[in-house]
């Protein structure tokens, strides 16, 4: 172990790991091997979910069994744990210096880690919201773990604004999500199958209502019929995609290929297939980690202009933003890239040299930091 750490395990506690995929997984994931690197012994606490296992289960500890819920149009997670001793017995064994939670409000596993936790308490939040009921009613209970967290992180201005709306007595520090630069490249190959000339608008996200899905098949509509050599490209899945397909051929939309779910491995040879890469989400977005995939490949973006997006893409530097729900501005900011190669190409490598601020490394390194400014202020108490 190196000698200059001030520490040296951290636990990461989490509602959402592997074997789902999401925002939240990559960010533990990449945090783990980072801090890993840097000599830390570390380690994931969550839930089960699957009969399945993470690729990365040495390093995984699992308390519970996670119960899919519906909150702010997504899918999430509780982690329900029928023997509390268990929590403290972990504790105990590992010993963990510092404890960092990751949306640390979520039932049940984190409050009573949080409860039994003599270590420093970190917590990110990444959520956005105009309103929580859960938040709003339950502060009796929140505010008692609000005030055992030490120091406490949101991964973007939006996720600060909608935590702070409710808690707002502590400082709460910016700590961006990142990108794994190395995995998404503009020089990775694209999928033979759609590398035939036409041009490739790529969606990828959950087809729920709140990644808006529908107004960008609607804008697609609109510009088949005077760019017919255009093709929407769709990877995920969802509750909705069954409704889309009958949207799609009562409408007699053609060029509209879904993937369904894609292999992490694969997933980068279809943002290397895109020329346009494309996020029409409503709400809910604290970050959008896919928007810096997709800068990373090298592709311009284009999304709705809304709170968390907002905070990623600079309009016309790179990538388009368009008005909310507004199926004509969104149209008509994907024409301007169906007819403007200089301009893809502009958006493209400015998204490329933006990305270089936000690899998985720097951002490890600047949640270290902040982990000793807070040990270094609880030592002079």
């Amino acid at each position: 172990m190196k000698k200059h750490l001030a520490f040296k395990s951290i636990a990461i506690v989490t509602p959402y790991y592997y074997p789902l995929y999401g925002g939240v997984q990559e960010y533990v994931y990449h945090l783990k091997e980072e801090y890993k690197k840097l000599g830390y012994r570390v380690r994931v606490i969550t839930g089960g979910f699957k009969k399945e296992k993470s690729h990365d289960e040495k390093d995984v500890i699992r308390i519970g069994r996670g119960i899919p819920f519906r909150i702010n149009g997504s899918v999430g997670r509780i982690i329900i744990i029928k023997k509390a001793e268990h929590v403290k017995e972990i504790l105990a064994k590992h010993k963990f210096d510092v404890i960092h939670y990751q949306e640390p409000f979520v039932p049940f596993l984190s409050h009573s880690v949080i409860n039994n936790s003599s270590a420093l308490n970190i917590a990110t939040f990444h959520a956005n919201f105009d309103k929580n009921g859960f938040y709003r009613y339950g502060v009796g209970i929140l505010k008692p773990l609000w005030k055992k967290i030490h120091g406490r992180i949101a991964v973007s201005p939006s996720a600060k604004s909608s935590i702070t709306k409710y808690f707002s007595d502590r400082h709460v520090e910016i700590i961006p999500n990142g990108v794994d630069i190395k995995r998404f490249k503009p020089s990775n190959k694209p999928l033979e199958k759609y590398s035939d000339g036409k041009l490739n608008i790529l969606f990828t996200g959950r087809i729920e209502k709140r990644k808006g899905l529908i107004y960008l098949i609607q804008a697609y509509k609109l510009l088949k019929k005077k760019h017919p050599r255009i093709r929407l490209i769709v990877v995920g899945r969802g509750p909705l995609l069954k409704h889309h397909r009958k949207y799609i051929i009562k409408h007699r939309i053609h060029g509209i290929h879904f993937e369904g779910f894609v292999p992490a491995e694969i997933l980068p040879r279809y943002f290397a297939t895109a020329d346009i890469f494309c996020s029409p989400a409503l709400f809910g977005e604290s970050f959008g980690i896919v928007l810096l995939e997709a800068m990373a490949a090298g592709k311009p973006v284009v999304a709705f202009d809304i709170s968390g997006y907002r905070d990623v893409v600079d309009n016309n530097v790179n990538g388009l933003l368009a008005k909310p729900k507004d199926i004509h501005d969104l149209a008509s900011k994907l024409e301007k890239l169906v007819v403007n190669l200089k301009l893809r190409k502009r958006l493209g490598k400015n998204g490329i040299n933006k990305t270089k601020d936000f690899t998985w490394k720097k951002i490890a390194v600047k949640n270290i930091k902040f982990y000793k400014k807070i040990l270094g202020e609880r030592k002079k108490v």
